[in-house]
């Protein structure tokens, strides 16, 4: 599958909440739907494309460490920002490094999964097997699962933000503010 269609699949799979489960959470399931496909570097080499193109890093050793290799990345990121002591004035949950994993497997098996699914394949065993595994079952390019995850990802953010926008209009906001401790909301 495409790059747009791999992120659109990370971004639905953080919009059923798993992106509240560690800081960064949506972001790492969207890099990590993408991840594999670190293999399109191989243009810059004299290597020929289709020797490498979804091999290594699409089969059964990358698929153990590349998730691994994410949170690591997240981490080291968060301690760096950490260490500059800039106060977090954010309700974010810290940065956990197993959730980060785990949400790096997620993204990466449902990206190894997708371009399972067409007609180009993968080779799934690599670097045990090289052979070349596919499903036949969409395009590499597929507009109707753009559409699909859009208006998904859509429509759950929308709900999201209707959710909160109903929080602040809830009995106890009310009551606050008519007792002055939030005097901007008083009407």
């Amino acid at each position: 599958m495409d790059n747009v269609c791999h992120t659109l699949v990370g971004a639905a799979l953080a919009e059923t909440g798993l992106k509240h489960r560690t800081r960064y959470g949506a972001v790492a399931l969207m890099i990590a739907a993408n991840l594999p496909d670190v293999d399109v570097l191989v243009f810059a080499t004299s290597t020929p494309s289709v020797s490498f193109r979804r091999g290594w890093t699409h089969g059964i050793l990358a698929q153990l460490v590349l998730p691994l290799a994410m949170a690591l990345a997240f981490s080291w990121w968060q301690r760096r920002k950490t260490d500059n002591r800039q106060p977090t004035t954010d309700n974010q949950p810290p940065a956990r490094f197993w959730w980060l994993a785990g949400l790096g497997y997620i993204g990466i098996y449902s990206h190894v999964f997708l371009d399972y699914l067409n007609n180009y394949g993968v080779r799934l065993l690599n670097p045990f097997d090289w052979r070349w595994l596919y499903g036949d079952a969409v395009f590499i390019i597929d507009p109707w699962l753009w559409i699909t995850l859009g208006l998904g990802v859509w429509l759950a953010r929308r709900r999201a933000s209707r959710k909160s926008l109903r929080d602040l209009s809830s009995p106890s906001v009310r009551s606050a503010s008519r007792r002055r401790m939030l005097p901007g909301l008083a009407r």
